[in-house]
């Protein structure tokens, strides 16, 4: 009986420490907050209008600034799970989104998402590719994609061509709008 209770005792510490292992593991390694600024982007519209260009340029600021906002207005993400961290970050053509979460209000974590972003009309949308928990790859279907709405905020006008990422900047291409459409923008 003794040996059996030893042992149950000794069961138990090793699985309490491996619950304190696995919660250490997955913690935040970085203090994310959801504080963001608003993005400028009619002005930047209408500076681009007047300089008779077909780019707009954000930068991965910009883009931090847009995802944080989307994430501010919707935290939560799932059931249980709300995330009270992040930054957004361009790589390459992909757009890299550090998370940190908080599970069932108790446990927090880090994720680390990667997206391709789109755009699909009136909004840039980030489709996820791949998600990570530090160096577990985790299931893509229990993540959804981030909608960053900044069509809306542009001028009606202004119809997105296409969008691509050159030198850690998001560029966006519209079309060439008619005179007759840039004449009720300009003063």
């Amino acid at each position: 009986m003794k040996k059996l209770l030893i042992s149950l005792v000794i069961f138990i510490i090793i699985i309490a420490l491996a619950v304190i292992g696995a919660i250490w593991y997955v913690s935040p390694s970085q203090k994310l907050d959801l504080a963001y600024e608003e993005v400028p982007l009619m002005d930047r519209a209408m500076s681009m209008v007047r300089r008779l260009s077909t780019e707009l340029m954000l930068s991965e600021t910009d883009i931090n600034n847009f995802g944080k906002q989307a994430l501010a207005q919707a935290p939560r993400y799932g059931s249980g799970i709300v995330v009270t961290g992040a930054k957004f970050q361009l790589a390459g053509d992909r757009l890299i989104a550090d998370l940190n979460i908080r599970v069932k209000d108790r446990i927090p974590a880090a994720l680390k998402l990667t997206y391709r972003l789109e755009w699909r009309n009136p909004d840039l949308t980030a489709v996820i590719e791949e998600a990570r928990m530090r160096d577990i790859t985790l299931p893509i279907r229990y993540f959804g994609n981030v909608v960053i709405p900044i069509g809306e905020e542009l001028p009606e006008v202004l119809v997105v061509r296409n969008i691509r990422i050159h030198n850690g900047s998001l560029v966006v291409e519209f079309q060439k709008p008619r005179l007759e459409d840039l004449s009720g923008l300009l003063p």
